[in-house]
């Protein structure tokens, strides 16, 4: 089977049920979802200020722990919501550079190689996070059977995550069907969170190759090419890297309000993880509570890292178009063909990043620092316990 497309099936079908890919019904799809998460996110606060007191500090910590990771959620759907001419943009770009590239041999292998690797971590990302959501949510439960005691009252049925609804929950059956939607809910909340961070990685995998089909028609300009009149292939090559780099600049107008969110809500999201492991130490649960914590993080420092992977990405593949361009043989072009290749390497100085609101660059240094202030956290808080 032929890849004409760097976005895999499961993305697609996954922006098509967000209302997020170009269609008649995308409004509709979109609106659905949000009013789903916005009714979902209404109970969790309502139960959070319900238990706003120190005798429940760790279930309140845990509680808000699901309501932050959806209000991030939320603030995502919204920022794509409002850059969807943007996102279409990106989408239209994408298509044409297929068609480009369909009928040259050399520039497809190299598209299809960028592809599949998006679609291999597109559809690894969202397996992964549907079962850690439902292993996540099964912890509760788990915690409860292995350590039932005769003070525990077992009439009284949990839910699986912490929401106070208007209404009597725990009879049948009643209670049956709120576990089944609300498991369903966060699974599905969990994938978006997948699909999110897929797209991210998926555009800037397309972008990246694009900039390899651009290094090697430089490497590839033959000596007797630099004699003649190549002003055409120049053209080509200037058009391309314009494209490119206006590309990259809607990637960033797309995704920095998202970068700038995601660094701030998983900062606190991850103390209040760490909050909950220090505190299970010393419970007689602290095992179970852990391995749910820790699974719960792994999704948490997969999103950070994913968006920090791929600013890091970008920026080091905006270094090789340079690169490339100075190895070629410019010192044989005659003046008015190297002075083209300057001022190429000159636009080529600026590097393509993501940047967290136009304040920081996403790379893997703020993904360290992000690492650095969690751990101080989580060392602080088990030094005063």
């Amino acid at each position: 089977m032929i890849i004409t497309s760097t976005v895999s099936p499961a993305l697609r079908a996954g922006l098509h049920f967000l209302g997020m890919w170009p269609s008649d019904s995308s409004t509709i799809h979109w609106l659905s979802f949000m009013l789903s998460m916005l009714i979902v996110q209404y109970f969790q606060y309502v139960y959070t200020f319900g238990h706003l007191k120190m005798s429940e500090l760790s279930n309140l910590v845990d509680c808000l722990i699901v309501s932050l990771d959806y209000s991030l959620t939320l603030f995502k759907m919204a920022s794509l919501w409002i850059h969807r001419r943007i996102f279409h943009k990106i989408l239209a770009d994408m298509d044409n550079d297929w068609r480009e590239c369909i009928n040259i041999h050399q520039h497809l292998h190299m598209m299809t190689i960028k592809a599949n690797i998006s679609h291999f971590i597109s559809n690894t990302l969202i397996s992964f996070n549907g079962i850690v959501a439902v292993l996540y949510l099964l912890g509760d439960y788990v915690i409860h059977s292995v350590f039932l005691t005769t003070d525990y009252n077992d009439t009284l049925r949990q839910l699986p995550i912490k929401i106070q609804l208007p209404f009597e929950t725990q009879q049948s059956p009643i209670f049956e069907c709120l576990v089944v939607t609300l498991v369903l809910h966060v699974t599905m909340h969990a994938c978006t969170i997948a699909i999110l961070n897929a797209l991210i990685l998926t555009v800037v995998f397309h972008v990246s190759g694009q900039i390899d089909i651009m290094c090697h028609e430089f490497k590839n300009i033959s000596k007797s090419a630099l004699h003649k009149s190549s002003e055409n292939l120049f053209g080509m090559l200037i058009e391309r890297h314009n494209r490119i780099i206006l590309f990259s600049k809607n990637i960033e107008s797309l995704f920095s309000f998202i970068a700038l969110m995601q660094v701030v809500w998983n900062t606190l999201v991850i103390c209040c993880l760490g909050f909950v492991v220090i505190i299970s130490i010393h419970n007689e649960a602290g095992v179970f509570v852990i391995v749910k914590t820790v699974s719960g993080y792994f999704v948490v420092m997969t999103e950070a890292f994913v968006i920090c992977f791929a600013g890091e990405y970008l920026s080091l593949k905006s270094k090789l178009i340079g690169n490339a361009i100075y190895e070629t043989m410019w010192y044989d072009m005659p003046a008015d063909q190297s002075k083209i290749i300057v001022f190429i390497i000159m636009r080529c100085q600026k590097q393509l990043t993501i940047t967290a609101g136009k304040m920081m660059d996403m790379s893997f240094g703020t993904f360290t620092s992000i690492m650095k202030a969690s751990a101080s956290y989580i060392s602080v808080l088990n030094a005063v316990y």
